[in-house]
């Protein structure tokens, strides 16, 4: 499917994750296998991620966020009329995350909130979503998109790699409505390959005991390098652009082997590209705003040139992504609480 989405803004972006840090080399220092850990890690392109206890949650990274958004926006809480989350590891199956944060951030009840349960293609899905329900509603003015995942609560205990790999973050995009301004989304899935990266015994099928994290690598891989590179000129094309008009591409933070596959194909600049898995790792979700909040200080310049192409793609093999202008979107550093 694609779409072009009026009249709606990007207005700020923030990120925050926990500042409990794995580090590779501490990691290798107790691996049973230190060449096979040593080369997944270069590979990967992974030199630490950030995870959270147990008592911090999805909810608490994106509280920190929403705040941020909220208070440098000069938003009051009257403001927010729609709250949407995006997460697959939520603080409960029920309640939704949504009312969770909405009664956090004591926003009024008639703010219009619901979760949706994607991962690795969240943030553009959720930003489709929002911005298509306040295109058609008058009433929607101001909302904010929560993104986040903590991913590392999955990973098992003798799993070294992807306790590396996998970290953890929470975001809060808020949007509003402005004339003049578009975003361009394709979007899609396949979901013959759901159970190639799946969170096993998460639900009420087949519930054994503990959740854990399972991925098929090489099918994850071969199903981005595909797809991907089409579905960014399809992008492109239906986004009137040429590749000299984009400045940044910012793709899901899955590793940097497989970004770097994608970039190739479409012989994308080095210097357009923007990365945070070295320090961040694959953070789900909340890879794209972690890897723009990452790279704030490029965002900054006084000129409107701040075309961007973004693109999720992974978990159920879902697949979007979004030609946007951040020219004049506010972008934090990252919180580190």
């Amino acid at each position: 499917m694609k779409t072009e989405i009026k009249n709606i803004k990007v207005a700020a972006i923030s990120t925050t994750v926990q500042n409990k840090i794995r580090k590779a080399k501490d990691l290798f220092k107790k691996s049973k296998d230190k060449n096979k850990f040593k080369a997944s890690a270069e590979t990967l392109g992974v030199e630490q991620s950030y995870f959270t206890e147990d008592k911090i949650t999805t909810v608490d990274l994106c509280y920190a966020s929403s705040l941020e958004v909220m208070k440098k926006l000069k938003w009051n809480k009257n403001d927010v009329q729609i709250l949407v989350f995006v997460t697959q590891t939520p603080d409960y199956l029920m309640p939704s995350c949504s009312n969770i944060l909405q009664k956090k951030l004591k926003l009024n009840n008639r703010c219009v909130c619901y979760d949706i349960n994607l991962g690795c293609s969240g943030y553009v899905y959720g930003l489709w979503n929002i911005c298509s329900v306040m295109e058609h509603n008058s009433n929607l003015k101001k909302g904010i998109l929560a993104v986040g995942d903590t991913m590392s609560k999955t990973i098992l205990k003798n799993d070294e790699i992807n306790k590396l790999l996998f970290g953890d973050s929470g975001s809060a995009t808020a949007i509003q409505k402005m004339q003049n301004q578009s975003i361009n989304f394709i979007l899609g899935s396949d979901g013959k390959g759901s159970d190639k990266l799946m969170i096993k015994q998460s639900g009420f099928r087949g519930k054994k005991g503990k959740p854990y994290f399972f991925m098929d690598g090489i099918e994850v891989f071969y199903f981005a390098i595909l797809n991907v590179p089409n579905l960014i000129r399809r992008l492109l094309i239906f986004s009137k652009k040429k590749m000299k008009n984009i400045k940044y591409y910012i793709f899901h933070q899955a590793n940097k082997f497989m970004i770097d596959k994608i970039s190739e194909n479409l012989k994308i600049e080095k210097e357009k590209m923007l990365y945070s898995i070295r320090e961040f790792g694959n953070t789900s979700s909340a890879s794209i705003p972690t890897t723009i909040c990452a790279n704030y200080k490029k965002f900054k310049s006084k000129k409107n040139d701040n075309q961007a192409i973004l693109s999720g793609f992974g978990a159920g093999y879902s697949y979007a992504a979004a030609h946007l202008d951040l020219s004049k979107t506010k972008i934090f550093k990252i919180n580190k609480i």
